[in-house]
This record gives C-alpha cells, sequence and structure tokens, in this order.
C-alpha cells in the first residue's frame, strides 16, 4: 500500500512538475492577486527577468502615488480582473485585459507573455498597454 501511495504521489508530482503548463490567465492573475495582496516579492515574479528590475524601478518611484489614481504606477494598467481573452503562439501568449470599472469593450489592451521554465510570465519590456495589431497580410 506503502508503495503505490508512493508511486501515484510519485506520478503526480511528476506531472504537475514536469508535464503540466499553467494557462497564461492563471499565471497572470496570480501576479495581479499578489499586487492586490501587497506582495511586492510575488507581483515582481510573475515578469521576465530582464524586465524585473524596470517594474521594481517603476514601484520605487511611485511609492507615494495611489495606484488607481497614477497611471505612473505599474498596478494601474496590470492590475485587473477581466480577461477577455488569450492567445497563444508557442512560447508566447496575449491577454486581453479590460481595465476594472470600465464598462467600454474597446477599452481592452493586450499584456504579453512568454513562456519561461514551464511558466508564464509578464514581459514588461514589450507592454504598451495597446491593443495588439495583427498582420493580417500573411
Amino acid at each position: 500500500v506503502i508503495l503505490l501511495l508512493a508511486l501515484v504521489g510519485g506520478g503526480v508530482f511528476a506531472y504537475f512538475k514536469f508535464l503540466h503548463v499553467e494557462d497564461p490567465s492563471k499565471s497572470y492573475l496570480r501576479t495581479v492577486a499578489a499586487a492586490m495582496l501587497g506582495d511586492e516579492d510575488v507581483f515582481l515574479g510573475g515578469f521576465t527577468e530582464q524586465s524585473r528590475p524596470l517594474v521594481a524601478g517603476l514601484l520605487a518611484l511611485s511609492s507615494g502615488k495611489h495606484p488607481r489614481k497614477s497611471r505612473l504606477h505599474p498596478y494601474h494598467f496590470l492590475v485587473t480582473e477581466d480577461v477577455e481573452h488569450v492567445q497563444v503562439e508557442g512560447d508566447e501568449a496575449w491577454v486581453e485585459v479590460r481595465r476594472m470599472g470600465s464598462r467600454d469593450r474597446k477599452a481592452t489592451y493586450v499584456v504579453p507573455m512568454v513562456k519561461v521554465e514551464g511558466t508564464w510570465k509578464i514581459d514588461a519590456l514589450q507592454f504598451d498597454a495597446k491593443k495588439r495589431q495583427v498582420d493580417r497580410a500573411h
């Protein structure tokens, strides 16, 4: 019985460690939840390694500003639970979101994400708070 439980436990662990890939929207929402709870380390962990220094610098510069009132605060565009659409192409994803409280359907923008070691991370260096334009000529 113990051997059987160890095999099942090992199989479940291996699945979640090596085979299971989390949906980009869930990774995005985990980062948003960390921001809402004030957990700066987990919030910064939701970004690519290259973009973390940029976001950390913006957090330090905007420490005295209210996130909902300052467009310069990193939380202003990123902290929303309204995920409209997710598009995945290989190791890149675009999570289309809408600002909390906005009823305008056209007020959505795209948060770019990349898969890093099986986990989706926000790429702040590619983020421009606009809709993603897809080249339809191809």
